[in-house]
């Protein structure tokens, strides 16, 4: 999953990087901005980006 591809789908499910860096259990906000820069991106981890595959498929988001 690029840095591009990452981006767009948390936009599309409506998050901003502090509500998916909670969701996904990460501290801070600031490893979601590491995987979408566009210059010296972080690699999305392989099981991140499933979840984040499936969400997008399924359009699943938690209640608030």
């Amino acid at each position: 999953m690029t840095n591009e591809d990452f981006k767009a789908i948390r936009k599309r499910l409506g998050f901003n990087q502090a509500e998916l860096a909670v969701l996904l259990g990460y501290g801070s906000a600031v490893r979601i901005s590491e995987f979408e820069r566009s210059t010296n991106p972080v690699a999305v981890p392989r099981l991140v980006a499933m979840v984040m595959s499936a969400m997008d498929e399924t359009g699943w988001r938690p209640e608030d």
